[in-house]
């Protein structure tokens, strides 16, 4: 089985800002720590297709899927690069209601998309999995939603309180691919999450045209960001080595349920935090994943 990795993970917030290494040393180093598939952010795209593939090919690697708000233009260009999805990351709804909405507006995404052989996923955080009328706001949403897929953060899910293997299960053939991201604590979904509808919920993404800014303006942005949040967010930064004594999540009964399904979901690397140095975590997360999930 192919082991993956989302670009996200050299850099996290700062991969949205254009910061850190390009995309073809990301490319080198996620080939160098074991990793032979790779998901891309949506500012990745501002690079050309040829450019991007021939740092692919050059690398040794193949682009899986991108993290995006689907648009027919990002489709056209996600299936150019031979990938095999586009994930929204998240978009705020808080109501059974809502979730319909969202259910509504990515069956159109499904059918732009299906002609392309590409598939149209969410990726969950833990506020998802708040619960509504006896399910979570991402059942209300998969629920309403046949042609969506799942890219199901496992980390996040079980911090949520949502053990993976069951919800794989419950969504068989749905699930196109999971998160390895570890966890040792569970926090619940916490408390209400913001409507779609909110006044102070953006109307386009906050990176939207980010590159036409300095890198100094850029590194600002970068700084206040973490000024304001903080190193560290207690609850991404549970993140133990991989199958580690105090994980809180079962990878090989994970694998089984995904082996139940009628197609073989990818797995994507991802990390907020590192317990180590950067590059020697991935390579122990990639080294285990290879020997031990076949």
């Amino acid at each position: 089985m192919k082991i993956n990795i989302g670009t996200y993970s050299f850099g996290g917030i700062a991969s949205f800002l254009g910061l850190g290494p390009s995309l073809a040393e990301k490319f080198k180093t996620a080939k160098e720590l074991g990793y032979s598939g790779i998901e891309l952010l949506a500012g990745d795209l501002n690079n050309s297709t040829e450019d991007i593939l021939k740092w692919a090919a050059d690398a040794g690697v193949e682009i899986l899927s991108v993290h995006a708000m689907p648009t027919k233009e990002i489709i056209e260009k996600v299936a150019a690069l031979g990938a095999k999805a586009v994930i929204c990351a998240g978009t705020p709804f808080a109501t059974e209601e809502e979730a319909k909405e969202v259910a509504a507006e990515f069956e159109e995404l499904a059918k732009i998309a299906e002609p392309y052989g590409i598939k149209i996923g969410y990726h969950n955080h833990s506020w998802e999995f708040y619960m509504v009328n006896g399910k979570s706001l991402l059942e209300h949403l998969l629920d309403n939603a046949p042609h969506i897929y799942s890219q199901l953060d496992c980390g996040w899910a079980m911090n949520a309180g949502m053990y993976p293997p069951y919800f794989i299960r419950k969504y068989k053939d749905r699930i196109v691919a999971i998160h390895v991201k570890e966890n040792d604590k569970v926090h619940g979904p916490g408390k209400t999450p913001r409507s779609r509808h909110a006044e102070e919920v953006p109307r386009k993404s906050p990176f939207e045209g980010i590159m036409e800014k300095t890198v100094e303006e850029r590194q600002k942005i970068l700084e206040d960001f973490q000024k304001n949040v903080g190193p560290v967010n207690p609850e991404i930064a549970c993140q133990c080595p991989i199958a580690d004594e105090h994980s809180n999540l079962d990878w090989l009964e994970i694998k089984k349920a995904l082996d139940e399904q009628s197609f073989e979901a990818f797995w994507v690397v991802e990390r907020e935090y590192f317990y180590k140095d950067h590059d020697e975590c991935l390579r122990e997360d990639c080294a285990w994943l290879t020997e031990n999930i076949r």
